[in-house]
């Protein structure tokens, strides 16, 4: 009986220092894939994308279950044009017992961008407000959409103080000339617009008109129409002035040409993978849509890169995160 004691014994420390030495061996992977995972996101805001991806990898590698490291790899991919890829990770960091108020707040733009309004209704308060939350449960049953014809060339026009240039929007009966603009997501129309009947409001009633989320129930932009795009609100001058999100014209996978003062749009938004051009990766994140150029990122609308993309043709593929830059120099057909 007293060896049965004493080896019974023995075993339960044994088994206490090995699970010690576990617990250990845990944190200190974990402490390893944070310091990679910061290299990797100093990278990240340098421009070196690439190396920064590489880093995320092995984050994720080294520690399949480590939260920190899947959060960080699936904010990355989102925001390289990957969206329903990066909202699975985020979701399984979660699972993995990441911190669930953080990753809430990272999951509800990917899930506005992915239009899974029922996930973005289903986030705690922490990360979608009342109005976001009234907007994404109406959104979730009266989904986005857009209808037209497989390709088509509408106006456009740039200038110095609308880089992207302007597209002109039919709403109602209304004539609209909207900004396109790279910081921007979705619509933004005049605080004029807070009470016509082409609108639904969500929120409080007695919030000022450009805190208010709301819905535009359609939206035309030369043969396409959008219905129930998401609206915000502010001073714009007047109700023939608006702003469009590089994010909501970017579903038809547009191509500017600056020259001719034409963009093509896609329905279905998708490009084959011959299509021809330069390819320069992008990033987007809550401040708008970013080009890598050298071991740099710049915003889209940046008067550099504009300089550059204003004697080409260059097209937005938000599906691959790029931007195809197809010819430089003299104007020809599209």
């Amino acid at each position: 009986m007293r060896v049965f004691r004493a080896t019974a014994g023995a075993l339960l420390v044994v088994g206490a220092l090995a699970a010690s030495a576990s617990r250990s061996r845990a944190q200190t992977l974990v402490a390893q894939n944070q310091r990679i995972v910061a290299r990797a996101d100093t990278l990240l805001i340098a421009g070196r994308i690439f190396a920064a991806e590489s880093l995320y990898y092995i984050a994720v590698r080294r520690g399949p279950r480590d939260p920190g490291a899947r959060l960080a790899l699936g904010r990355y991919l989102a925001q390289r044009g990957a969206l329903k890829v990066g909202a699975v990770l985020m979701e399984e960091a979660r699972y993995f017992g990441g911190d669930p108020a953080r990753i809430a707040v990272e999951l509800a733009p990917v899930y506005q961008r992915l239009g899974e309004y029922n996930h973005l209704a289903a986030l705690p308060s922490s990360a979608v407000p009342y109005g976001e939350r009234m907007r994404a449960e109406y959104l979730r049953d009266n989904r986005p959409g857009i209808s037209g014809p497989d390709s088509a060339s509408v106006d456009y026009a740039v200038n110095d103080s609308q880089l992207l240039g302007r597209v002109t929007l039919v709403i109602g009966a209304d004539t609209v000339l909207a900004t396109i603009d790279a910081r921007t997501e979705g619509l933004v129309l005049d605080t004029a617009w807070a009470k016509r009947k082409e609108l639904r409001r969500f929120g409080a009633r007695t919030l000022a008109a450009r805190d208010v989320d709301a819905v535009t129930l359609a939206v035309v932009l030369g043969p396409y129409t959008f219905t129930n795009v998401p609206t915000h609100f502010a001073e714009l001058r007047g109700a023939a002035k608006a702003t469009i999100g590089l994010d909501l014209i970017g579903q038809l996978a547009p191509s500017f040409d600056p020259r001719r003062g034409k963009v093509v749009l896609r329905a279905g938004g998708r490009l084959p993978a011959s299509f021809p051009g330069l390819r320069i990766a992008t990033l987007t994140n809550d401040r708008g849509v970013y080009v890598v150029k050298g071991e740099t990122i710049f915003p889209l609308g940046h008067p550099d890169v504009q300089r550059y993309f204003r004697n080409s043709r260059w097209t937005l593929n938000p599906k691959k995160g790029e931007v195809l830059v197809d010819s430089v120099g003299t104007p020809n057909a599209l």
